[in-house]
């Protein structure tokens, strides 16, 4: 059994393929969970919901302190297990919303920036190194699935009301963060959020002809851009329908 071996003794082949059987079951059984949870969700009263959207929180972080003291009891806990990714910072915003569910700015921020990188992660993850039963492929894919239902509870509960004009909140939040963890990356020798390279197999791969790290860093800046506003654009042209009915 390979469930507890580390990284570097995994023996080659030993891996799943992006998009293959195995990854698409596990997507399809995660999904089916993911849809049946929302709409139970939807069906609790609010204060059901509130201490739903805290325990999910609280969950999340359990799973994120129980794998880095798995990683260091099997010795392969390094710098860049640290939780600086998109998507593990994504936990803190999760336990911040649960503490305050009604903020429509952090609910934009799980929907606009949170739902999106966990989507991603799902659908093309850079842990396929790990046999799909491995504990760290495991608790990836559980991890992110959880994700995608607290940052989509905001959506689904109608807590908050997407549209392009939050846009420019979701884009500050991360703004604000890649600064920070650009720095940690050039200290750190890490490639946190990729903001150095893309992840192998992810989206991000099509801006890896663009010439030099600024250019890189203006091109991930934009496709992020494009994305928020993918997911906002139908908000809005839906709200000013409604408005153009009445």
């Amino acid at each position: 059994m390979l469930y507890f071996t580390p990284e570097g003794q995994i023996p080659a082949g030993e891996g799943f393929t992006p998009l293959g059987w195995q990854h698409l079951l596990m997507l399809a059984i995660l999904g089916t969970f993911t849809v049946l949870s929302l709409r139970w969700m939807r069906r609790l009263h609010t204060g059901e919901q509130n201490r739903l959207l805290r325990s999910l929180g609280g969950v999340m972080l359990g799973l994120e302190v129980l794998k880095d003291f798995i990683l260091a009891v099997i010795g392969a806990f390094s710098v860049g297990y640290l939780p600086l990714h998109l998507c593990s910072l994504a936990m803190f915003v999760c336990l911040y919303y649960g503490a305050h569910p009604w903020s429509k700015n952090c609910g934009q921020i799980l929907y606009s920036v949170c739902f999106p990188g966990a989507m991603c992660a799902l659908l093309f993850p850079d842990w396929t190194m790990f046999p799909i039963l491995h504990f760290q492929s495991i608790h990836s894919f559980v991890y992110h699935t959880l994700l995608v239902q607290v940052s989509l509870a905001p959506v689904v509960t109608g807590r908050i009301r997407p549209g392009l004009r939050q846009v420019w909140k979701s884009m500050a939040f991360l703004v604000a963060v890649a600064i920070p963890v650009g720095v940690l990356n050039r200290l750190l020798h890490t490639n946190y959020m990729f903001l150095g390279h893309p992840s192998a197999g992810s989206p991000l791969e099509l801006l890896g002809n663009i010439p030099g790290r600024y250019g890189y860093l203006a091109g991930y800046f934009l496709l992020v851009l494009a994305v928020e506003i993918a997911m906002n654009l139908p908000w809005s042209i839906f709200t000013r329908w409604r408005q153009c009915k009445m």
